[in-house]
């Protein structure tokens, strides 16, 4: 099949903050994994480590797409680029000032506003005016603004951001300015909101435009080292990145679109859970991926997971196009405590990869997650990371006996893992429930480390009655970069009453014409990819807006605002036919589906043979068995308690669940009770 052709010369490749991850396909489409430890002070280096351990001839490889986290730990640690922004005169404190909302953190008295990764002293005005209609109000001053820039260069810049009122409306002083500093600054990298954000809100266009100038060239650095590394050891073909939308772009484009990148290892993580249920059968899924240090959810009613035009990084708003994933401080890392109260908590502080859980035995003193699962019975010392890595039970018991809880160490751990059970359980309800979605009648797909571990206790507090566990859940994120489509998404804003013209033929003529032109610059014929549309849409008087998808098939008003009403009514509850309908700007979504079609390996049967253990959980002990999951074969049943060990996760049956090796050698684990 020519599908599995290709799929032998495509590798997909995941660093993370302990391992790097990779998942590739010999020439008969059967995937490989490999997983070597992160390398933090050259991160691309891990990249190369890993290829050169798997002995894979880069020579016949043709696409390495990779996922990393170095955008989004340059902008948290404020460890990115100097930058500079130059805005309209009067307008130097947008950045600054933000917006007077508090999200979620209404009754917090000690609330800080976000501050954005730049100084005000950073941030110059120029002589200019547009109107929110495009009108120029105030010619651009070139003289006074380059005088600004020569301030910047003399501080020593390495981007500058540009981000002028109304310049969604039209970008002409955007481009003039953006035109004068390349050409007489062309070492400095220069980013303007009509390229990376052409959306009005000049607040979150502005704040869009500086962190993608404060990250954009470490991450264009760090992309042209790992393209040069992968070049000297044989690689003549496409380097792509993996997008929080959940599709890959071209290496070329990351470093101007950075911002795109933030949540790609999530995101990989939700595209390979999409795949994995699509072969088992499964139509509404809702992803579970437990890491070290949190936990991400997601929900994809028909296999499609939603997505919104905006996510939130440090408070910072950044207006790209994202999973809709729910985030929480619940990973294997998250430490155990006695607050101020007297009560116990856990996360959001997590002790890391080093020092670690207590049990890893690397110096870690605060008893984890990780503990408490040891300590319960759901770790097995000598059957965790596939035997290679050996851990201190002892010194977990004693870790939960210092929190001085009633009950002793394992009245701790069962107390711990409840906490952690019923946090993933209120973010999962605030993907589903919270917007009118029923969860009972979807299946998790549990993968990370510790998502199979949880995912069943989760599920049952939830009402779901099934949990499927893919192969190796552990490197789900490398797998989606392996099967991820290219996808590309734009936006033009565009505000006005919904009328006849909102999606006529005319419009659509235009918006395909622009798909064809984004679509050229990232190197795709016109004949090789979908075009979606999406209009975002709101009640005239509304402050926000829902963004309604469709084809290319021209809509009348009234077909738009039924549209429209029945996501609004989905979300909300309710809707209102006497309120006019505005709308605010256009989407084009470009998707080149990768064709690619690979098969896992299925399970060998050996392994180690089940042997009885003790569990502890909601308050009782109960006697289980633990085993290799490569034991259970495809048609077998096993009834719970049971702990199915891995090298890259473990599974917990709880009583009264029941798990099946599926035909595909995922396991599907069911509430039988």
């Amino acid at each position: 099949m020519a599908g599995r052709e290709s799929a032998g010369n495509r590798i997909g490749v995941e660093i993370g903050g302990t391992f790097t991850d990779m998942v590739w396909a010999d020439a008969e489409g059967v995937l490989h994994t490999g997983k070597t430890p992160s390398t933090p002070k050259a991160i691309h280096e891990a990249v190369l480590n890993i290829v050169d351990e798997a002995g894979i001839d880069l020579a016949g490889i043709e696409q390495v797409t990779h996922g990393s986290t170095i955008a989004t730990n340059a902008l948290i640690m404020r460890k990115g680029s100097a930058t500079g922004l130059l805005t309209t005169a009067g307008f130097r404190d947008v950045v600054i000032l933000g917006r007077a909302d508090r999200d979620h953190d209404i009754y917090n008295m000690r609330y800080v506003h976000p501050k954005p990764p730049i100084r005000r002293g950073m941030i110059r005005e120029v002589r200019e005016r547009m109107g929110p209609d495009g009108s120029v109000i105030e010619a651009l001053d070139l003289d006074q603004a380059w005088r600004e820039v020569e301030t910047f260069l003399r501080q020593g810049v390495d981007g500058i951001a540009i981000s002028l009122l109304h310049a969604y409306a039209n970008p002409a002083h955007e481009r003039a300015l953006a035109a004068m500093i390349r050409e007489r600054a062309p070492r400095v990298a220069v980013f303007a909101s009509h390229e990376v954000s052409p959306e009005f809100r000049e607040y979150e266009r502005s704040v869009t435009t500086v962190v993608n100038a404060f990250v954009g060239p470490a991450v264009k650095a760090y992309i042209d080292r790992l393209d040069a590394g992968l070049r000297e050891q044989g690689y003549d073909g496409v380097l792509r990145i993996m997008q929080s939308n959940g599709g890959v772009m071209s290496a070329h484009a990351a470093g101007d679109n950075a911002v795109r990148m933030l949540l790609s290892g999530p995101a990989a993580g939700v595209r390979a859970a999409v795949w994995l249920a699509a072969r088992n059968g499964l139509n509404d899924i809702i992803t579970l991926d437990m890491g070290g240090t949190s936990t991400d959810v997601a929900i994809a009613p028909g296999l499609i997971a939603s997505t919104v035009t905006e996510l939130k990084i440090d408070g910072l708003p950044i207006r790209t196009a994202v999973i809709d994933m729910g985030t929480i401080g619940a990973g294997g890392g998250s430490i155990a405590a006695i607050d101020r109260g007297g009560f116990l908590s856990v996360g959001p502080e997590s002790a890391g990869a080093l020092p670690g859980p207590v049990c890893y035995g690397r110096g870690g003193e605060r008893p984890t997650v990780t503990d408490a699962q040891v300590v319960a019975g759901l770790l097995q010392p000598d059957n965790f990371f596939g035997g290679r890595m050996a851990l201190a039970a002892d010194a977990a018991r004693e870790a939960l006996a210092g929190l001085g809880l009633a009950g002793g160490p394992e009245a701790a751990a069962d107390s711990i893992l409840r906490i952690v059970n019923s946090n993933m359980a209120s973010a999962v309800r605030l993907i589903s429930t919270s917007r009118g979605i029923d969860p009972r009648d979807f299946t998790i797909v549990a993968f990370g480390g510790g998502g199979p571990l949880h995912a069943a206790m989760v599920a049952r507090e939830l009402g779901i009655r099934r949990v499927l566990v893919p192969w190796s859940p552990g490197i789900a994120s490398a797998l989606g970069l392996l099967i991820a489509d290219t996808m590309i998404d734009a936006a033009v804003s565009d505000l006005h009453a919904l009328d006849e013209g909102s999606l006529d033929a005319a419009r659509i003529e235009a918006l395909s014409a622009r798909a064809a032109f984004v679509a050229q610059e990232n190197g795709l014929a016109q004949d090789t990819y979908e075009l979606s549309v999406g209009i975002d849409m709101r009640y005239a008087g509304q402050a926000f807006e829902l963004t309604i998808w469709t084809d290319t098939t021209a809509l009348d008003p009234a077909a738009l605002r039924e549209l429209f009403e029945a996501e609004h009514r989905s979300r909300y509850g309710y809707a209102r036919a006497a309120l006019g309908v505005e709308v605010v700007s256009y989407r084009i979504r470009i998707i080149a589906h990768s064709g690619i079609q690979v098969e896992t390996p299925l399970p060998s049967g050996t392994g180690k043979a089940a042997h009885p253990i003790e569990i502890a959980i909601d308050g009782r002990r109960v006697s289980g068995v633990s085993l290799t999951r490569d034991t259970l074969l495809p048609g077998q049943r096993l009834a719970g308690p049971a702990v199915l060990g891995e090298p890259t996760s473990t599974t917990f049956v709880p009583p009264g669940w029941e798990v099946e090796c599926l035909p595909s050698g995922d396991l599907m684990m069911v509430d039988v009770e």
